[in-house]
């Protein structure tokens, strides 16, 4: 069984999880034999994974990246991350549990110091194409930056009394394990709706903030949203227009994280994430009785 995981052109860290999450979880689980395909964190669920595979749906989510699969007897749900996924690819509600990222609750972690009373993570193409770090610098603010390594930005988000972020499993992490936090709405409008997906099953009614952009650069990537031809060629010239002043931060984006960072966070009630990890643990020891021994006579 491969496990898939989403790599862009830089890390990330909500994708990068996989990897650290499973290999605790599930060790020696996993190898390179793609006629079965592990889908678990993120918004993976694709219409292009290899039709004839079987597809193990363990937590993912469909967010409108591709057009909806074609779902057929390749498919096997184990649970999805919310009800809106749950919809589009038709199967009972009761199989959307929640994001398998939740299932860090199930880890050991280190207890760290709370050393920052606030952490700011940008989405990880805001944190290509903004200036959120020099940002964070003026207020105070620490700075996560989503393409670091999984063990330093766990470390820095456990570290932290609030967390400010961008990036969907920011929040879903924070939330897990019971760290305060801030949503802020993502610049593209194409990230908007799978953050919904993963707070239906909460029962939580997530508050955005609409803090940036930061820079000339981002602002004007937010006229073209609709134009993605033209957004593929500002982030290829980001460089030489970084060079003409595009990295100019924004005053009016320095009083809102400011404003932002002064405000009391939030998190889903206690008892609606221990159901949901409840729920995702029964599941991961399903996978293991039926999956397990083949892993085991491979290793």
């Amino acid at each position: 069984m491969k496990m898939f995981v989403f790599q862009g052109k830089s890390s990330n860290f909500g994708d990068d999880l996989n990897h650290w999450l499973w290999s605790r979880l599930l060790p020696n689980f996993f190898d390179e034999d793609d006629n079965t395909i592990f889908l678990g964190i993120g918004s993976i669920i694709y219409d292009n994974h290899p039709p004839l595979a079987k597809k193990i749906v363990f937590g993912a989510g469909y967010a409108g990246y591709t057009r909806l699969p074609k779902i057929d007897e390749t498919w096997e749900f184990r649970f999805v991350r919310g009800k809106q996924t749950a919809k589009a690819v038709g199967v009972p509600e009761a199989l959307a549990i929640g994001d398998a990222g939740i299932l860090i609750r199930l880890t050991d972690l280190p207890n760290y110091e709370k050393r920052h009373d606030v952490s700011f993570m940008p989405h990880f193409e805001s944190a290509e194409n903004g200036s959120w770090e020099v940002i964070c610098q003026k207020l105070g603010i620490n700075f996560i930056d989503p393409r670091w390594d999984v063990d330093r930005v766990l470390e820095n988000m456990l570290s932290s009394r609030l967390m400010i972020s961008e990036a969907m499993h920011g929040i879903i992490i924070a939330d897990a394990l019971r760290i305060p936090w801030r949503a802020v709405r993502p610049l593209d409008p194409n990230h908007h709706a799978k953050w919904a997906d993963w707070a239906s099953v909460l029962d939580l009614d997530v508050v955005f903030s609409n803090v940036g952009p930061s820079n000339i650069l981002e602002w004007t990537m937010t006229k073209f949203w609709k134009t993605r031809r033209v957004i593929y060629w500002l982030r290829k010239q980001r460089q030489r227009l970084f060079l003409l002043g595009g990295k100019t931060v924004l005053p009016s984006t320095v009083r809102q994280l400011r404003d932002l960072a002064n405000s009391p966070g939030q998190l889903s009630r206690d008892e609606n994430i221990q159901k949901v990890t409840e729920e995702m643990r029964e599941k991961l020891e399903e996978l293991k009785r039926d999956y397990g021994n083949v892993s085991q006579k491979r290793s």
